[in-house]
């Protein structure tokens, strides 16, 4: 790689503002050279002489830069098999710091969250599930990774580019009785990956909130992520009655294992997807407004 970093490249590093950066170049706390454009470079001597002395670790692995205590064990680029064995014990043990680290690795080799999330993601929470059924893993453990990621996944926010002003919006949720947020989390960052706004509203939310919230944003796309129901029967008679009250603009994507093969006939929809790269393609892909029939398995 080059043998100066930019500010931006350093703030991603750092996991930082790039404003902050600028301001510690500024003050003689970065080394910094200037271009003949004015441009602010840090030579990466430089940055790992910062690294040690402000006691700062590397947030997001830069491609070819090797932090200190990087750079006597790692020769080569760890499997994703091992990386998501590591990511699945710092999960089940709650060493939050190592579940940031693995991830940041993961990411910095994938550069794409739809495939972080279900080629390293879900397959981890998939081999804590594993573990659970087998009476190796408390539940708190289970729910407590799924916080500990979130978290993360909040970081990683600012990596993804601001979407245009003019993208389609997309507003969505998990409906009432389910409160695991990882999933349209997930979703989120996936749509804003695709270039499009979004406006993640939360978890256990009334289908009369969501219907609400439609319009007073007025979106192109509406997804509902649900993990969990505690009736079946009574979200699909709800969903039916949100479905009908949506304007016939609104796409509605669905998603989530509680979804399951007995209840999707129940349901209309745009699309349906199985894992985030599905959404991903979908999301990439989508023009014009929802057709009249939208249940496809129908």
């Amino acid at each position: 790689m080059s043998e100066h970093l930019s500010t931006k490249q350093a703030a991603e590093a750092l996991g930082v503002s790039e404003s902050s950066v600028k301001r510690w170049c500024d003050r003689g706390a970065i080394p910094t050279t200037r271009t003949l454009g004015g441009h602010r470079r840090i030579p990466l001597d430089g940055f790992l002489e910062y690294l040690k002395q402000s006691n700062r670790e590397v947030v997001v692995p830069i491609p070819g830069l090797h932090t200190p205590t990087e750079a006597g064990n790692q020769s080569t680029q760890p499997s994703m098999e091992s990386l998501q064995a590591d990511f699945a014990d710092a999960l089940e043990k709650g060493d939050e710091d190592a579940c940031k680290h693995t991830l940041a690795v993961a990411y910095s080799i994938l550069h794409n969250f739809s495939v972080l999330a279900d080629d390293f993601i879900a397959s981890a929470f998939h081999l804590i599930g594993e573990r659970w059924d087998c009476g190796e893993v408390e539940i708190y453990q289970e729910r407590r990774g799924c916080e500990i990621c979130s978290r993360a996944l909040h970081d990683f926010r600012r990596l993804v580019p601001q979407p245009p002003e003019n993208a389609p919006l997309a507003i969505g949720g998990t409906p009432a009785g389910d409160n695991y947020s990882l999933p349209s989390q997930l979703v989120e960052l996936v749509l804003r990956e695709c270039s499009w706004q979004t406006m993640n509203l939360g978890c256990n939310l009334p289908l009369e909130t969501v219907l609400a919230a439609v319009e007073q944003h007025k979106p192109k796309m509406v997804w509902l992520s649900a993990s969990h129901l505690d009736d079946p029967q009574k979200f699909a008679s709800e969903y039916a009655k949100f479905f009908n009250a949506l304007p016939r603009s609104v796409l509605v994507v669905l998603g989530g294992r509680a979804l399951s093969d007995e209840l999707r006939p129940q349901l209309q929809y745009t699309g349906f997807c199985d894992n985030m790269q599905q959404l991903a393609a979908f999301a990439s892909a989508l023009h014009g407004t929802r057709p009249a029939f939208r249940n496809s398995d129908n």
